[in-house]
């Protein structure tokens, strides 16, 4: 999922990974509604979350209820969901949400307003389980029980399954779900491998479906040559 953000939001990097993007276990790509101009394709973005902040003092960030109206011409059919008291402001919003707000509610918003697009993602197999990227879960196919993943856990799932196969390295984990440079010292990548592990596997010692294979990791029964191990 790519989302606008407002820029209440778009100014915090860890809001837009840690919530939006992270919980929604997608590639990260906000985009701020200042640096736009509103001026971007709206094929670049999934959906939008706008606050009240009215034009800057260059004029470069416009007013909400221009933003929306220029998002929906330029082709979003995405939600948009709107953040402050005046509702008439986001004449084009799919809810109208008031601060302070929690992020349990801007995302149970979220996934409302995007299953009443029909825009819900499948729930795609990841071994025993289905994975629900979205709700931060894995589901047992055989009796529904339910295991919780933190927003980054269920990135670095999603970012797996999207390499079909390849193996996936350590950096390329750090730039997608941490937005780390290449290089960076640091056992991040690796401490939440072994916690996911810990929820995951039958035997975390003897990982099946979340392997280390030369170079990086993978998804079991997804890449070549694979080395069970941590």
């Amino acid at each position: 999922m790519r989302a606008l953000l407002g820029e209440q939001f778009a100014a915090s990097a860890d809001f837009a990974a840690t919530t939006v993007t992270g919980a929604a276990a997608a590639e990260a790509a906000v985009v701020r509604a200042a640096a736009s101009g509103g001026t971007f394709a709206a094929a670049i973005i999934d959906d939008a979350i706008l606050d009240e902040t009215g034009p800057d003092e260059t004029g470069g960030n416009p007013a909400p209820e221009t933003l929306c109206g220029r998002l929906r011409g330029s082709g979003l059919d995405g939600p948009i969901l709107a953040i402050g008291e005046r509702a008439d402001r986001f004449p084009d919003a799919d809810a109208m949400l008031r601060p302070p707000i929690r992020i349990g509610v801007l995302l149970t918003s979220l996934r409302a307003a995007l299953a009443r697009r029909g825009q819900v993602r499948p729930e795609p197999d990841l071994g025993p389980y289905r994975f629900d990227p979205t709700g931060l879960r894995l589901i047992h196919a055989d009796d529904g029980r339910e295991i919780r993943l933190t927003a980054k856990e269920a990135a670095i799932l999603r970012h797996l399954r999207r390499q079909e196969g390849e193996t996936v390295s350590r950096d390329s984990l750090l730039d997608a779900v941490w937005g780390y440079a290449s290089g960076v010292a640091t056992h991040t990548v690796e401490t939440h491998i072994y916690r996911l592990r810990r929820k995951i596997e039958a035997d975390p010692a003897r990982p099946a479906l979340l392997l280390t294979v030369p170079g990086g990791y993978a998804l079991g029964g997804q890449a070549p040559d694979q080395e069970k191990g941590r």
